[in-house]
């Protein structure tokens, strides 16, 4: 990354801003490829440009799942993780998850946060374009899951209470423009989860924070500018190891004012470069991988006793059940 921030003109405009003004912040992905990442300097968003595949429909049906995580369906200690980090999403949603709600989860994956709402007692649904990870869900947890792309869906207007969005986010080539479509789903004053990696943590190398389905770079203020750009108020926004988690309340508006962004091309281009050099400066940086390695040895042991897919699951959420 180079410094002081040199301009470039991106052949894609900031969805915030509409501007093409902008600095290269890497040119290479985490697996090597090329692949070019720009701050907007009137926003300082973070986006890959241009993208890196026309077909990205077809991206996230066929090859993602396996490219991410090398597997049609989710493994078993897959399944087992994915049980906890529900739970941990439930306790920073802040309380808003109610037993009888509707809930819509988008990018459902291997269907386990709508299993987990389906036991909490709610009316739960999700949408998944990975056909394995979808299917599974459907077959293994009997939820409704419908496979494809959000815009295929033929779900009725106004009509979820809770729309989740985890890991999603930074996946869309127009994060506004989804934000907006997909609100629609909710009935007014619902609220929307929505999970995404933080850009600026440094606790992860530099060069591993650039992936070629990883289409946006959020931190807290262009992930709260987003959301109201595209109508949606904060309601909180945790900065957590690794991640943002934030719960907004659909207003009715088609857009909202957004929070001052002046001057944050530089404020997250500074932080971007602190964090790459602190990285390496951090004790935990060195233990990364043994601790890594014995945790996922733990995982494959605890998954595997539990058994089956279901009772995996429910060996996680027994004692939360409605």
């Amino acid at each position: 990354m180079k410094h002081p921030l040199e301009p470039v003109m991106a052949d894609r405009p900031c969805p915030l801003t509409g501007t093409r003004e902008a600095a290269v912040v890497a040119t290479r992905s985490r697996d090597g490829g090329e692949l070019r990442n720009v701050i907007s300097l009137a926003s300082g968003l973070i986006y890959v440009d241009p993208l890196p595949r026309e077909d990205l429909a077809k991206f996230y049906r066929e090859e993602y799942r396996v490219s991410y995580k090398q597997t049609f369906t989710p493994k078993p200690e897959h399944i087992l993780r994915a049980a906890r980090v529900c739970r941990d999403r439930l306790g920073h949603s802040g309380g808003i998850v109610k037993k009888g709600m509707r809930c819509l989860d988008i990018g459902a994956g291997g269907g386990e946060w709508v299993y987990y709402l389906k036991t909490l007692g709610c009316e739960s649904r999700g949408i998944e374009p990975n056909e394995g990870y979808g299917s599974f869900a459907k077959d293994h947890y009997g939820v409704e899951v419908f496979l494809g792309m959000y815009q295929d869906a033929d779900l009725p207007a106004a009509s979820f209470d809770v729309l989740s969005l985890f890991q999603v986010l930074e996946h869309l080539a127009d994060p506004v423009t989804d934000l907006r479509r997909m609100s629609a789903y909710l009935k007014p004053g619902g609220r929307f989860l929505i999970e995404v990696p933080d850009i600026l943590f440094a606790g992860m190398r530099f060069d591993h924070k650039w992936h070629a389905g990883h289409l946006f770079g959020f931190d807290a203020l262009t992930l709260e500018a987003v959301a109201a750009k595209a109508g949606l108020r904060k309601v909180s926004l945790e900065v957590l190891p690794g991640n943002l988690f934030g719960v907004f309340e659909k207003t009715g508006e088609e857009s909202l004012a957004l929070p001052e962004l002046g001057g944050h091309c530089e404020e997250a281009g500074a932080a971007l470069r602190a964090g790459r050099a602190r990285y390496w400066a951090l004790p935990r940086t060195y233990g990364k991988v043994p601790r890594r390695l014995l945790h996922r040895i733990a995982e494959n042991c605890s998954s595997r006793r539990a058994g089956g897919p279901r009772e995996i699951l429910d060996s996680v959420f027994q004692n939360d059940a409605a």
